[in-house]
């Protein structure tokens, strides 16, 4: 209840917001004296203007989501106990898809305003040809929609996936949509009968912003290249290709993730990815699963695939770390730990670090987690069984549990080892002693076995018991994963559910 309440408060507030915006274009519009002659065009110039002016705020709040520092910068301050800045990328896709709405409304009003002038306005001999291909607001606003076709289409979650590559060059027309923001009304439609031109000024609030990023992206580029050695490289049964390194300039927390470049393969392409070492070791490392171009590549650099060669010889950019959700952990009570597949990087990071802290004797205010973590390939379980081992012989069981699922079908010969060998002590798939279970998991169901065990914290100073889930994997399983907490709040629990965004 908490979470959609949490979804329904943004939605009303963004809508309120943009509808505010748009009366307040109309109003400012409509009332104007000096309009009267443009206005004579009525509806359509109102809604053009309405339009115009969600269009220049949204245009310059677009940018701040991806000024990554800033974010982490404000994400430590007290308005990040009001604001979710980990949220921050679907934010910037809120105002993406508010832009495309309004640029529909606005280039459809323009394009009656533009016929209008010629028919109603036709003492001002303009032609609507002229407007739409002479002036800079028509052939500005072509391309700037020409661009954005471009640009959705390339960040659809399939391309992205199949061809990071195609998405991350795509991406960057937004230099050009900006440059045409910045001289679209450079012409001045919207004139007073005086010939004095009363434009929005959107160019100003884009610039602010596009000077923040641009900072942000030299910055970022100084802090990649500070000197990063590669100390290790190790690809994994089920395609999973670690890389190590050492970075002294570098200090992280557990959950967080950064971006990597590998110059020979693409010298201005920066890949996120979670951290799966934690503070306490001596090396820095990933684990990337070999699914894109990038990733294939990346191992034949560095000698895994392919003809062997020196990694140690491979120039490796390190850009981070950055705030994740997950780094936010250690400050609660009871954490549900999920991922699915690959997805289990950031919480490999978050359990080292329990086990190097409970070694350590530190105090902790996480007192228990439990870790699902949900595969459909067995052997992606070897990714990190000797670190699980590890964990799982250290760590009591009121501190942490390990909940395991296979979804794959597996073969006759799987089925009769696992049966003849149930009664071991080690499961033998796994190889820990955590049985594994088959099939999916009944999320409200695991979560609700876990809240009742868990009525027995220390709950804080309102009474309600604090729980936290963290996940890191597909939407559909976030969407399923997010109803459960829904559904199992109340006046005694609360869940706050927390997803990895890239």
């Amino acid at each position: 209840m908490a979470i959609r309440k949490k979804s329904i408060q943004f939605w009303t507030f963004w809508i309120l917001f943009q509808g505010f915006l748009f009366i307040f274009g109309w109003e400012k519009q409509r009332r104007d004296f000096g309009l009267r002659l443009l206005n004579r065009l009525q509806l359509s110039v109102y809604s053009s203007r309405g339009a115009g002016l969600c269009l220049a705020v949204t245009s310059a709040l677009l940018i701040l989501p991806v000024c990554r520092n800033t974010m982490g910068m404000l994400r430590s301050t007290f308005l990040g106990r009001i604001i979710s800045f980990d949220d921050s990328i679907f934010f910037h896709k809120v105002c993406a898809w508010t832009i495309l709405l309004f640029s529909l409304v606005h280039t459809n009003a323009h394009y009656v305003n533009f016929f209008n002038v010629e028919t109603r306005l036709a003492a001002l001999g303009i032609r609507t040809w002229q407007i739409h291909y002479t002036v800079s607001g028509g052939w500005t606003g072509h391309i700037m929609l020409m661009l954005m076709f471009f640009m959705y289409t390339a960040a659809a979650a399939q391309v992205r996936h199949q061809s990071f590559e195609t998405f991350w060059f795509v991406h960057h027309l937004a230099i050009v949509w900006y440059l045409c923001v910045f001289y679209h009304a450079v012409d001045c439609f919207v004139k007073t009968v005086e010939g004095t031109c009363r434009p929005y000024y959107s160019w100003m609030y884009c610039l602010a912003v596009c000077a923040l990023y641009l900072g942000e992206r030299i910055y970022r580029e100084i802090r990649g290249r500070r000197p990063t050695k590669i100390t290790n490289v190790i690809l994994h049964p089920g395609n999973a290709l670690e890389i190590q390194w050492d970075k002294p300039s570098m200090q992280y927390l557990p959950g967080q993730y950064v971006f990597i470049n590998i110059p020979e393969i693409a010298p201005m392409q920066w890949h996120p990815f979670t951290l799966t070492s934690c503070p306490d070791e001596r090396y820095i490392s990933i684990h990337a699963r070999l699914v894109g171009d990038w990733t294939k590549e990346a191992a034949r650099v560095l000698g895994q695939l392919g003809e062997k060669r020196d990694f140690t010889q491979v120039e490796l950019r390190v850009d981070g770390p950055y705030c994740a959700p997950a780094d936010r952990v250690f400050e609660y009570d009871h954490a549900i730990l999920v991922g699915a597949g690959i997805g289990v990087t950031p919480f490999a990071s978050i359990l080292k670090s329990m086990y190097f802290k409970h070694q350590r004797g530190e105090t902790m205010r996480l007192k228990k987690a439990d870790f699902f973590w949900v595969n459909r390939d067995k052997k992606a379980f070897e990714w990190f069984q000797s670190e699980l081992s590890n964990i799982e012989n250290m760590l009591p069981s009121h501190m942490l549990n390990f909940h395991l699922y296979l979804t794959e079908k597996l073969d006759i010969n799987t089925i009769h080892n696992y049966c003849v060998n149930a009664d071991n002590e080690f499961d033998p798939i796994t190889d820990l002693r955590t049985r594994l279970s088959f099939g999916r998991p009944n999320w409200e169901q695991s979560l609700a076995k876990i809240r009742d065990q868990a009525m027995g914290l220390r709950v804080n100073g309102n009474g309600k018991l604090q729980i936290a889930v963290f996940f890191c994997g597909p939407p559909a399983i976030a969407h399923a994963l997010g109803n459960a907490c829904s559904d199992l709040c109340s006046n005694v629990v609360e869940f706050s559910f927390f997803k990895e965004h890239f």
